[in-house]
């Protein structure tokens, strides 16, 4: 697998700094980011069973708690008969509740992504025009290869760990519906709407607090976490990129010698066809 990052041409403090964005989602270009839909607390019939559930023991508690004399006239099935027709109103009184909180928990979880999570794209293909447009500054940037296999896109801390390592972004027509007691994995929060499909993306996640540098406060702060260059494959000079800035990136990587692993290719346009060729001299991709 290879996995690419399109960047701003002002963006070669990637190479010269080895540091890396992870943004917040509330600064990302998909307003959806993070944020399946939240359809209630428990899903439909959940409480009805969980009220059946615990119906008998709670109403044996209450009546081993009642005062001995009336438990001396009053056996535990007539008293059960007696709350049975008490407890449909109290489970839609519950099931009421539930449904108020729900929003404020919603607001407080997208708070929290927001505050917390940081968020680095890439994705699988290097030769796409949207991409190039929309990421590179339409074709003036740059595309950066990574290695896949590198340990920093792998820092699990257990296995349970849903943060610290690559993860592939799923894509669908429906948005995802949870309710907050059947999260049990991380997937509803890696889906996107079909429409950004193109995009091939995988991510990685860290928390927003182990930023190795953090540029500036509040919602528009940057944080950068430090790749290995090691980590950093090829570098693709887009098809309008300046002689320049080609310049520029040459000398920062022969400027160190732990890139001299580093692949320069450029992107051009194809003479026939609406898509965008790769070539370094000895090969050509064709996206």
């Amino acid at each position: 697998m290879r996995l690419f990052k399109y960047l701003h041409p002002d963006r070669t403090d990637v190479l010269r700094n080895n540091a890396i964005r992870f943004s917040s989602p509330r600064v990302l270009n998909d307003p959806f980011e993070m944020r399946p839909h939240i359809a209630g607390y428990y899903p439909p019939g959940r409480l009805s069973s969980e009220f059946a559930r615990l119906v008998p023991e709670v109403t044996a508690q209450e009546y081993s708690e009642s005062p001995a004399e009336l438990r001396a006239v009053l056996p535990l099935e007539v008293f059960q008969a007696f709350m049975q027709p008490l407890w449909p109103g109290l489970e839609a009184k519950v099931q009421s509740g539930f449904e108020m909180i729900v929003p404020p928990i919603r607001e407080m979880m997208t708070q929290k992504f927001e505050e917390n999570l940081g968020i680095l794209c890439l994705t699988e293909s290097p030769t796409n025009l949207l991409m190039w447009a929309h990421y590179a500054d339409s074709h003036q940037g740059l595309v950066v290869e990574f290695d896949p296999e590198s340990p920093f896109f792998d820092q699990r801390v257990g296995p349970e760990d849903d943060l610290r390592h690559l993860r592939k972004v799923i894509y669908q027509d429906e948005r995802p519906a949870v309710f907050l007691t059947e999260i049990e994995e991380f997937s509803p929060f890696l889906t996107k709407g079909i429409d950004w499909s193109y995009e091939a993306e995988w991510r990685m996640m860290m928390p927003l607090f182990a930023a190795n540098q953090i540029i500036g406060e509040g919602p528009t702060a940057v944080h950068l976490f430090e790749v290995p260059k090691a980590a950093i494959k090829g570098v693709i000079f887009g098809c309008r990129m300046s002689d320049e800035k080609k310049t520029e990136i040459r000398q920062i990587l022969q400027d160190s010698p732990e890139y001299e692993h580093v692949r320069c290719s450029q992107a051009r346009i194809d003479e026939e066809h609406y898509r965008v060729l790769v070539t370094d001299g000895a090969e050509e991709q064709i996206g």
